[in-house]
């Protein structure tokens, strides 16, 4: 199995919703991570695998075909949020109404007034890349709302007390593997969850070996 330590620097704002509150105006926030959801399809798409076929739905059990993983990436050294923006889909609210608009608004349910507020550019990331055989990465891959931010991708020496997340939803539900994590912990000491929604529950603080520990089965078929 091969395990490549990546990281990951946003070229421009990222903007994937992981955050909502809400009151009298909501507001949308970019979690401190990127998923891992996010990135085996980036990766995908980018490595020229992409199915072009539309599914309301994502079916993520199918991560477990793409040939590789990409763990969650955390946080590393220059990390930033953007300002706070307003997103605007209402037709009056400067008392202005204009016609056209809401007669095009029809096809769409949703109108709404909220704040949101992602990462900036040149913030950088790290994550673990594991498959069975060594992957010529790309260099770039697109990732958030529209696919409209770019991500520099460079594989980077591991190095000692590196720590690498991953995430609870897909052990669980594509590999299977999370009593084989949750065991790796128990045997470590190591107990840290963050829960942040149903499609993402962080496990922390594991490092390379343990994750490939984890990942042995999925990828190690010799």
């Amino acid at each position: 199995m091969e395990a490549q330590v990546v990281r990951l620097t946003l070229l421009s704002h990222l903007f994937y919703f992981t955050e909502v509150s809400g009151g009298s105006t909501s507001a949308a926030v970019t979690g401190d991570f990127l998923g891992d959801l996010a990135l085996n399809y980036a990766f995908r798409n980018a490595l020229g695998q992409r199915d072009y076929t539309y599914r309301q739905k994502p079916n993520y059990q199918e991560i477990a075909d793409f040939g590789f993983y990409c763990t969650v990436a955390r946080p590393v050294e220059r990390h930033h949020k953007t300002e706070a923006y307003i997103q605007n889909t209402l037709f009056n609210v400067d008392g202005y109404i204009d016609v056209k608009a809401i007669e095009k608004s029809g096809k769409s349910p949703f109108k709404n007034f909220r704040q949101v507020q992602g990462i900036r550019a040149e913030s950088t990331f790290e994550a673990l890349f594991l498959s069975p055989q060594p992957i010529q990465l790309p260099p770039v891959i697109r990732m958030g709302r529209a696919l409209e931010t770019m991500v520099a991708v460079e594989t980077i020496p591991a190095q000692k007390g590196q720590e690498f997340w991953l995430n609870a939803f897909s052990l669980k539900t594509v590999f299977d593997n999370l009593d084989k994590a949750t065991n790796v912990m128990v045997e470590k000491g190591k107990v840290n969850f963050s829960f942040l929604l149903e499609n993402y529950n962080l496990i922390r603080q594991l490092d390379k070996d343990e994750v490939q520990s984890i990942f042995k089965p999925v990828f190690d078929h010799g």
